[in-house]
């Protein structure tokens, strides 16, 4: 399993489709040790998402940070 820390940048519904875009990006060095850490090893990125469901486009809080988990199926 690999662990990254991401922060929500956007969370925008369009009322159209009621599907949300969610866009994180690795966190910064400037908040705590275990951001400079994380940032060390991914400085850059972007996860995209496009959210069909208001509950999950829900749980995304601009700024928030969250950890993101990758595990081989």
């Amino acid at each position: 399993m690999i662990r990254a820390k991401f922060t929500c940048q956007q969370n925008i519904l369009n009322h159209e489709t009621q599907t949300a875009t969610v866009i994180l990006t690795p966190v910064t060095n400037s908040a705590t040790e275990e951001n400079l850490t994380f940032w060390k090893y991914t400085p850059a990125g972007q996860i995209e998402l496009q959210i069909t469901n208001p509950a999950a486009s829900a749980q995304f809080s601009l700024g928030t940070d969250y950890y993101v988990d990758f595990t081989p199926v």
